[in-house]
């Protein structure tokens, strides 16, 4: 009974600090409406607990993305925590993210120190600097991405298409099972980016293990990206445990490590003159090789050997426990991780859509017949293809929160609330971080009319580079493989639209929307946005008869 009155006053310390803390925070958006939340949605506690009134995390952005904004009667709303984090604002206007993605040296908008930290594997690289950084990183990457890469592009998935028809043993076939389809365009994403990033031509038959029984480089990479949230999250120590899951994880980031030390020594040499190039023109056309070249050039925008690919050794383990990654994993990952997702989207929402799926074929036999080899030319032809992707990434952008911190005192010029027109001034103190969330854009009705529906003609006269496709963020710091990406899911569902009707797996009595309800609206909210696993059936298209 002694211990109470110190009890007591300990909790009402607790309590009135956090009133205080309450009151503080909701100064900082005092004029913008939203929640009260036990804690700050970013914080991974947050993000690891459920989901409910007092704690949003980060699942909320999905999960009301129809009805959230409507709710509080404005498209730029505040979170504040009265347990812990710092208050955030969220935004699903596109003229709010314009204003803080515009980028620049002058701007007063920067990815922040703590949002990067989460991302402190990847190292520096273009999407994960600020203004004169990142202008570097992006001078050096841009050239890599023009006709030529796009070319080689469509050539390689091509290639991967046909392997993967092969060894799958399809071509015999007239109807296939695939329950999970992500593990087939997530193989094809991989190999396409082992070419053309890094001039590695794997094949679909590539071996997961190596010849004495290591790890191989592409079962590396899927661990690697699968746990690479968990290895941020846990101290080194953990990975000595004599458990395989995590052994594993620092046995990936070692593999990794090794392949890409052996490719910069291999590269440079070829570009010294002192080896042959074993793959010919794709190798030297890699965007891997023009970094590597760059950093052999004297330019004030060379980059050093760890802005390639860097690393942080501890020296008394056989692990490699912190993996810094610069601009190589920047790539794979970018054109990885999302290009899969976005894919599997694609395809599972022509699935419900067979209408949309035969308007697609027509075009496809219309510009490229029943047996001709598609080419990177017929690419401009195929726009109702592009299409299609185009409006899976809406429903389902892959990079789903782009985050900024005001490094001093500014003014935001937002929407008025309860959709009457002109906007007003809210001022924004230094230090608070705005959130762009692109799922709350892509379901935005003043934008996209009906937003829930799967409708490829809201792109019609829109091409690969535009502004108008903004899940693939806006300003100039838009997404550098934007059009790589597009032509690799054209000519993938080029070829798999001609060869083969998709259909979903159903439940026995189920309907399509049940369907999507089931199975489109369960996703995966970690490093990139992506359904969970897209049950599917391929039907083989009967050609017509040859004349």
């Amino acid at each position: 009974m002694r211990d109470w009155p110190i009890f007591t006053s300990l909790v009402c310390i607790f309590l009135v600090s956090r009133v205080v803390n309450c009151i503080a925070n909701k100064k900082l958006v005092m004029r913008i409406p939203g929640p009260w939340v036990a804690l700050s949605p970013l914080m991974p506690l947050s993000a690891a607990l459920p989901t409910c009134r007092w704690n949003p995390g980060l699942a909320w952005i999905w999960k009301l993305r129809l009805s959230f904004y409507k709710k509080w009667g404005s498209e730029v709303v505040s979170f504040v925590p009265f347990l812990r984090g710092p208050p955030l604002i969220f935004t699903s206007s596109l003229e709010v993210s314009r204003q803080i993605l515009a980028g620049g040296n002058q701007s007063v908008w920067v990815k922040p120190e703590w949002a990067m930290k989460v991302f402190g594997e990847w190292s520096s690289s273009v999407l994960h600097t600020n203004k004169d950084d990142w202008r570097r990183h992006r001078r050096i990457m841009g050239p890599a991405f023009n006709t030529s890469t796009y070319s080689i592009v469509w050539a390689e998935t091509s290639r991967v298409y046909g392997d993967m028809i092969s060894v799958e043993g399809w071509s015999q076939k007239d109807l296939v099972t695939l329950r999970q389809v992500q593990a087939y365009t997530t193989r094809l994403a991989f190999l396409v980016i082992s070419t053309c990033g890094f001039g590695l031509p794997f094949r679909w038959e590539e071996p997961t293990e190596t010849d004495d029984g290591g790890m191989g480089i592409q079962k590396a990479m899927r661990i690697w990206v699968d746990t690479v949230i968990v290895r941020l999250l846990t101290p080194s120590w953990v990975y000595k445990l004599p458990i395989k899951s995590l052994r594993d994880a620092a046995t990936s980031s070692q593999v990794l490590h090794n392949q890409m030390a052996e490719i910069i020594s291999e590269r440079r040499a070829e570009l010294n003159g002192e080896i042959t190039d074993r793959f010919g023109d794709i190798a030297r056309k890699d965007i891997f090789s023009l970094l590597i070249r760059a950093s052999e050039e004297d330019s004030k925008f060379q980059l050093s050997n760890d802005e390639v690919v860097s690393d942080n050794i501890d020296g008394s383990s056989l692990f490699l426990i912190r993996y810094k990654v610069g601009n190589v994993f920047a790539i794979m990952f970018a054109g990885h991780e999302s290009m899969a997702s976005t894919l599997a989207s694609t395809i599972g929402l022509l699935c419900l859509h067979s209408d949309v799926q035969e308007d697609l074929y027509e075009q496809i036999v219309d510009v490229v017949g029943h047996d001709r080899e598609p080419t990177f030319e017929d690419f401009s032809r195929l726009e109702k293809v592009a299409h299609a992707f185009y409006e899976a990434n809406r429903l389902y952008p892959a990079a789903f929160i782009l985050i900024r911190e005001a490094t001093e005192d500014t003014i935001l010029n937002i929407p008025n609330a309860d959709n009457q027109p002109g906007t007003r001034q809210v001022a924004i103190p230094k230090g608070l971080s705005v959130i762009v969330d692109m799922i709350g854009i892509q379901y935005n009705p003043r934008y996209f009319p009906d937003p829930y529906k799967y409708d490829p003609s809201r792109w019609r006269g829109v091409v690969a580079e535009s502004e108008e496709i903004t899940a693939f963020s806006v300003g100039p710091r838009t997404c550098l493989g934007r059009k790589f990406a597009v032509v690799e899911a054209v000519c993938f569902l080029t070829l798999l639209i001609r060869d083969w009707m998709v259909e979903p797996i159903m439940n026995p009595g189920e309907t399509g929307e049940q369907w999507r309800d089931r199975v489109m609206q369960v996703v995966d909210m970690k490093m990139t946005l992506s359904v969970k696993a897209l049950p599917v059936r391929l039907r083989r298209r009967i050609r017509p008869a040859s004349i």
